[in-house]
């Protein structure tokens, strides 16, 4: 499991940085303001989930799962912080159904 280093977005912008996405998931500080950006270069749809650490407004923990096809990329937005944010770790976990081309990288907004 990777821990996924924030890229600052600025007045003058940002070029990405993209790492593969470990099988074992990856974690990175989620403070609100992070975005998380997938790409899918595989031939094959993947699900990314966002791992629920803690129960929503409902009072169920469940996790989100967005689908990302296949040559595809979506920016996930993991807010609210309080169902996503591990509360003795301050990290947000992701997984993927498969890691085969898949890219990922974290924008701080």
């Amino acid at each position: 499991m990777a821990d996924l280093a924030i890229q600052d977005i600025t007045n003058i912008g940002l070029n990405p940085a993209f790492i593969a996405a470990d099988v074992a998931g990856d974690t990175f500080t989620n403070t609100g303001r992070e975005v998380v950006h997938v790409k899918n270069g595989s031939a094959a749809a993947i699900d990314v989930t966002l791992v629920g650490a803690n129960p929503c407004e409902f009072g169920f923990t469940h996790n989100d799962v967005v689908s990302v096809p296949a040559g595809g990329e979506r920016i996930i937005d993991p807010t609210p912080t309080r169902r996503f944010v591990d509360k003795t770790t301050k990290k947000t976990t992701i997984n993927y159904s498969a890691v085969a081309s898949v890219t990922v990288a974290v924008y701080q907004k």
